[in-house]
C-alpha cells in the first residue's frame, strides 16, 4: 500500500462520515505534545544502538460530531510536525544522535483520522479515540560533509511503508470559558513496518503527553449557552 492509496483511504472515511451521518464542525483545537519515541535495536551489534528520543510536537486538529448533539461518537482529524535527526540502520530509518555522520535532518508530519466517542461528566468531557494514521517524513538536508543519500531515506520510509501507523489518543477537556476548553491527554501511535521488515515490534512507537486548546466555531446562540463543547 503506498501513500497515494492511504490519503485515499482516509479521504474516502473523511467523505463518507460526512455525507452519510450529519456532522456539524463544532471546533478546533490548537495542540502541544511532548513524545517519546522507542528506538529499537536493530541487527546484532549493540554498540550501533541509538538512544530513543524526547521532542516536542506542535499540532492542529478540527473537532466534528454528529447531528449537533453534544457527546457520543465524534470525528476527529488532526495533523503533528515533527523536527528530527535520523540515520538508516540495515535500510530501516530511526532516530539518531548529530554526530553520527550519515543521518539528516528530517521534516515530520502525522496525519490522524480519529473516531471516537465522548462521555460528559459533570463539567468536563472525557474522549476516547483511534483509526489510521499517516506518517510523511522529509529527508531535508545531510550533516555537513555527511555521506547520507536522500534517495535511501525516500526508499525506507515510503518503499518500505514506514509511514503507516495506528493511532489511539484520550483526553479530558476542563471548560475555561463559554467558547474555550482545556485538555490534556495521551497519544499513542505503533507502527505496522515491524511486521515486514527487520526491526523489532516496538521500533518507532511513539507516546505523548499532551495539552490542547479548543476553541468553539459557529456556535449558534440559539442553542443553550451551558452547552459544553464535545
Amino acid at each position: 500500500m503506498n501513500v497515494k492509496r492511504c490519503f485515499f483511504l482516509q479521504a474516502v472515511i473523511l467523505l463518507f462520515a460526512a455525507q452519510a451521518y450529519s456532522l456539524e464542525w463544532k471546533a478546533w483545537d490548537l495542540d502541544l505534545g511532548f513524545t517519546f519515541q522507542y528506538n529499537g535495536e536493530i541487527g546484532t551489534e549493540a554498540d550501533r544502538k541509538q538512544p530513543s528520543k524526547f521532542m516536542f510536537n506542535p499540532g492542529a486538529s478540527l473537532f466534528f460530531d454528529w447531528s449537533g448533539e453534544a457527546g457520543g461518537l465524534y470525528l476527529r482529524p488532526g495533523a503533528w510536525f515533527s523536527w528530527n535527526t535520523e540515520d538508516l540502520e540495515q535500510e530501516i530509518a530511526r532516530p539518531c544522535d548529530e554526530a553520527e555522520g550519515d543521518h539528516m535532518k528530517v521534516l515530520g508530519l502525522m496525519l490522524d483520522t480519529h473516531v471516537g466517542y465522548a462521555f460528559h461528566t459533570g463539567k468536563t468531557v472525557i474522549g476516547i479515540q483511534g483509526g489510521p494514521s499517516i506518517y510523511l517524513r522529509f529527508p531535508l538536508w545531510t550533516a555537513q560533509n555527511g555521506s547520507a543519500e536522500p534517495r535511501d531515506f525516500w526508499a525506507a520510509y515510503y518503499g518500505a511503508a514506514e509511514f503507516l501507523h495506528l493511532g489511539f489518543s484520550a483526553w479530558t477537556a476542563f471548560p475555561v470559558s463559554e467558547t474555550l476548553n482545556a485538555l490534556v491527554g495521551l497519544r499513542f501511535y505503533q507502527p505496522f513496518s515491524p511486521i515486514w521488515t527487520e526491526a523489532p515490534f516496538f521500533h518507532g512507537f511513539q507516546a505523548s503527553l499532551t495539552a490542547s486548546l479548543r476553541f468553539r466555531v459557529n456556535r449558534n446562540e440559539s442553542r443553550d449557552k451551558t452547552e459544553r463543547i464535545g
